[in-house]
């Protein structure tokens, strides 16, 4: 087995919610803020570490930030990393993604192997690692699950998808986005930490000369403001019987039980384009349908409002092209090829001749990477994780992105073209629109030699909680082996389960059916909170629910202030009237 010299680019972030809140120049606010390691990379250290000693080889953390962020580097070193690097500047402040990757790049050339964290809870970026991977020329994958090496220049990975696993035989040197549960973090008491005296600390002048901070950011937060999450909450007590009794009139009252449809014919249709000299690009990538008309319709909606034409850039198999215009495609694209680095290649080309004013994609793994490798590629910078948009008074596109603490950060871009990827499932769904005259044409697109995949392994249904009609969330009140329990109302409803964050932490449910700011959203006429004290950042994915129903025993719960329906009770005294009651009642009514 070779030796590995193996980099790891770990992040600083406040522990917990903080305020959120920016200084004059949009920077976060982070003084007297409790710090900690950022949780994706914990996995990333202990990763890195492990891989260097099987092989014989030597790790390195590095970390960019103000002087606190030593602590992650001491605790780095104290998991067993070699080496230790701190790149501090006050010209840094204020970088936005591809800065920094541009300056993190500087210190990682020649490492076989990079690693960094899929995500960070205080931004939901998830762009670093492509970026870093484009800015070198080398492969990338992600969220991976496990790491082995396989020979002396190619390691074997099992990434991680909403919808199930993929085996990926990647050839070294490369980049790879280690997954939140992957293995044990890198965790070590802080009397344990070394004193630090070995890190060796780095400025901008150690690096290639280039525009840092704010001055070379093609993206930049103009404010911030809390998630608004607002519904006249009726709130029943008394034994469950009788708490259930109440709560099943309300709802029916409310039509939750109605025969439910994604696109009733009372919603606004798709606009028809205005064919004008603008484009805006749309990549569609394999995701469920729902993401890609939601995206579509987004895309068209941009353009009815700017005077542009939408082109939808697809993978072959996806969507029927006819289907595509139906969402707000005004022509299509379709490459025969998926591979990310390539794809990227191709699109720079194309963009280079046709100048769009934005390119959007979902903010899924595989949209993700072709547009940060974009970003990279046109030097335009990447808005990550927009859970809406406007177009300001200037032209130019306005999006919110979470940025901790309950807050969305408001951001621009002033690169060309705009380029964004969406939380389609926190975007609205119109009506398809009649089939207009749409054009399509086929784009040769080669694979990546660096890359090779197989063993696909399905562990659900991707769409299925985009799809349902009733989705009911656990958090970690309700004990994964009572989630049986759930079953009866699950098959009543025909509901889908869902999951806070802390529960897929665990791994009590799988990741694709995490929802909230840093997993998915979903849209149901109802939406089943059991458990769950209403975390904000949690409740964010639901938040397009027709009617949220609470459940928990706690009458303080932060659930309560932001549902339409609550029950104080345990849920499994609740649950069998709860199901009783809805059989009854559906009986009488014939259903």
């Amino acid at each position: 087995m070779t030796p590995l010299r193996v980099t790891v680019l770990a992040k600083q972030v406040p522990k917990g919610d903080h305020g959120g809140r920016l200084d004059a120049d949009g920077r976060l606010e982070r003084g007297g803020a409790v710090t900690e390691m950022n949780p994706w990379c914990r996995r990333a250290v202990a990763q890195g570490v492990r891989l260097a000693q099987e092989s014989g080889g030597r790790s390195t953390a590095v970390t960019m930030g103000p002087a606190s962020a030593t602590d992650v580097l001491r605790e780095a070193l104290a998991w067993g990393v070699d080496d230790a690097v701190h790149l501090s500047d006050p010209a840094l402040a204020g970088s936005d993604c591809l800065v920094t990757a541009k300056a993190l790049t500087g210190l990682v050339d020649g490492a076989d192997l990079v690693l960094v964290g899929a995500s960070s809870v205080d931004g939901s970026t998830g762009a670093i690692g492509s970026m870093v991977a484009e800015l070198l020329g080398l492969p990338f994958a992600g969220p991976v699950l496990d790491l082995e090496q396989q020979e002396a220049n190619r390691i074997r990975a099992v990434v991680q998808y909403d919808n199930g696993t993929e085996s990926v035989l990647i050839d070294l040197p490369a980049v790879i986005a280690v997954a939140e549960r992957s293995c044990p973090p890198c965790k070590v008491p802080v009397e344990e930490w070394p004193n630090g005296e070995n890190i060796r600390h780095v400025t901008v002048a150690d690096l290639p000369p280039a525009r840092w901070g704010l001055a070379g950011s093609p993206t930049k937060v103009t404010g911030v403001r809390p998630i608004g999450l607002t519904r006249e909450p009726v709130i029943f007590r008394g034994t469950p019987k009788v708490q259930v009794d109440r709560a099943i009139a309300e709802l029916f009252n409310r039509g939750c039980f109605d025969t439910f449809d994604h696109q009733p014919e009372s919603s606004p249709a798709v606009p028809l384009s205005a064919n004008g000299d603008q484009s805006i690009f749309a990549l569609t990538g394999p995701a469920p349908e729902e993401c890609t008309r939601a995206l579509l319709a987004a895309a068209a909606e941009l353009a009815a409002e700017i005077g542009a034409r939408v082109i939808a850039v697809r993978i072959d198999s996806t969507a029927d092209a006819a289907d595509l215009a139906r969402w707000g495609a005004d022509s299509v694209v379709s490459l025969t090829g998926d591979e990310p680095r390539p794809v990227a290649a191709v699109l720079a080309g194309m963009i280079g001749e046709l100048a769009p004013w934005a390119v959007i994609g979902g903010a899924l793994p595989w949209e993700r990477e072709v547009l940060a490798r974009l970003a990279v590629a046109l030097d335009a910078g990447l808005m990550s994780d927009l859970v809406s948009f406007t177009i300001r008074g200037d032209g130019r596109l306005q999006g919110l992105k979470p940025s901790g603490g309950g807050n969305l950060a408001e951001i621009v871009s002033h690169g060309s073209p705009q380029i964004a990827t969406l939380r389609t499932g926190m975007l609205p769904l119109p009506r398809a629109r009649e089939l207009p005259a749409y054009g399509h044409q086929v784009l040769p697109v080669g694979d990546d030699p660096a890359i090779t995949r197989f063993d696909r392994r399905t562990g659900h249904e991707g769409d299925a909680l985009d799809r349902a009609g009733v989705v009911i969330g656990v958090g970690r009140g309700v004990d994964p082996t009572q989630y049986g329990a759930l079953e009866p109302i699950r098959e009543l409803l025909s509901a889908e389960l869902a999951a806070t964050r802390k529960v897929t932490d665990q791994g009590w449910l799988p990741h694709g059916r995490q929802l909230g700011i840093t997993g998915r959203s979903v849209a149901p006429r109802m939406y089943v909170a059991v458990g769950l004290s209403g975390n904000h950042n949690h409740l964010a994915g639901a938040s397009r629910a027709g009617t949220v129903l609470a459940i928990n025993t706690d009458p303080a719960a932060e659930v309560f202030a932001h549902c339409d329906v609550g029950l104080v009770a345990d849920w499994q005294e609740v649950m069998p009237y709860l199901v009783d009651g809805l059989r009854e009642r559906a009986g009488r009514a014939g259903a």
